[in-house]
C-alpha cells in the first residue's frame, strides 16, 4: 500500500522528472494536456497524437496516489512515442505500433511501483524502498496474473460480441467473468454491465494489446538493463528507445521492430 508514499506528491511534476532523466523533453505535451477532475469530466486516462506533427495531449484526472502516478508515467509514455518519430517519414508511417506504444507505456508505468523509481525520483528513504521492495514485486507479479484473466475477459467477450451480436450479452459477460475471474455472478443479475466496460465502445477489440505491451515491456526492460545499466535517470535508456523504437515509426513491421 503506497497510499502514504504519494499523498502530497505533486504527480505530475514526478512524471515531469522521470521523462527529463531519460533526455525526453515532455514540457510541451503537459503544457497542453488537460490533467485534473473538473464536474463531468471524461473519467478516460487517454494519450492522442492530434496531427503526427508534434501536437500530442493527455486527458488524465490526476490524484496524488499510486494509480494516477502510473498513469501519467503511462500516457506520456505514449506521449514520448508520438513525438518522437522521425519527421522525414511519410504521414501515414509517423505513426506508433499499438503492441509498442502500449509496451512503452506499460514500462514507464511501472515504475511506480519500482524501488530505484521511488528512491531516486519520489525521494523515499532508502531504508523504507529496502522495507518496501520484496512487497513490491510481488504485488507486481499478483497484479499481473490478476489482469491477465481480466483481458481474457475482454478478448474472449469481444470475440462472441462480434461473432453474434444477437446473443444474450448479458449472460455471456457473467458466464466469462466467472471462468477466468473466478467471481460468482450476483444471483438473477441481468444488466449490461458488459457495457460499463469504456473500451467495448471507445477503443474495441484493443484489450489484448495490453497484454501484448506487457511481455514487450518486459522485454525492452531487459534490454535496457543490459544496454544501458536500467532505467531511471539514464540518458543512455532514453536514447535507446528514441533511436531504436520511437524513430522508426511504422517503416518497420511491429514484430520486426521488437525483434530488431
Amino acid at each position: 500500500d503506497l497510499t502514504k508514499v504519494f499523498a502530497g506528491k505533486d504527480v505530475v511534476a514526478l512524471a515531469r522528472a522521470t521523462y527529463d532523466g531519460l533526455g525526453v523533453d515532455t514540457n510541451a505535451i503537459l503544457d497542453r494536456s488537460d490533467l485534473f477532475p473538473r464536474d463531468g469530466k471524461c473519467q478516460h486516462a487517454f494519450c492522442i497524437d492530434v496531427d503526427r506533427e508534434g501536437d500530442v495531449r493527455v486527458l488524465a484526472n490526476v490524484a496524488d496516489d499510486r494509480y494516477w502516478a502510473d498513469t501519467m508515467l503511462h500516457e506520456l509514455g505514449h506521449g514520448a512515442y508520438d513525438i518522437g518519430f522521425d519527421q522525414g517519414l511519410p504521414w501515414l508511417l509517423r505513426d506508433c505500433h499499438l503492441t509498442v506504444t502500449e509496451g512503452i507505456a506499460i514500462l514507464m508505468g511501472r515504475l511506480a511501483q519500482d524501488a530505484e523509481w521511488l528512491r531516486e525520483v519520489v525521494g523515499l528513504d532508502a531504508a523504507d524502498v529496502e522495507r518496501l521492495e520484496a512487497g513490491l514485486r510481488t504485488a507486481q507479479a499478483a497484479e499481473l496474473l490478476v489482469f491477465t484473466r481480466w483481458v481474457l475477459v475482454m478478448t474472449n467477450f469481444e470475440r462472441a460480441l462480434y461473432a453474434d451480436p444477437e446473443t444474450d450479452l448479458n449472460a455471456l459477460w457473467w458466464e466469462l467473468v466467472s471462468r477466468f475471474q473466478l467471481v460468482t455472478p450476483p444471483d438473477g443479475r441481468d444488466k449490461p454491465d458488459w457495457a460499463a466496460k469504456i473500451h467495448v465502445a471507445c477503443a474495441p477489440v484493443y484489450y489484448h494489446t495490453y497484454l501484448y505491451g506487457n511481455l514487450v515491456a518486459s522485454q525492452l526492460r531487459s534490454t535496457l538493463d543490459r544496454v544501458a545499466g536500467g532505467l531511471v535517470g539514464r540518458r543512455e535508456a532514453g536514447a535507446f528507445l528514441g533511436e531504436q523504437v520511437f524513430r522508426p515509426g511504422q517503416s518497420l513491421r511491429w514484430d520486426r521492430l521488437i525483434e530488431a
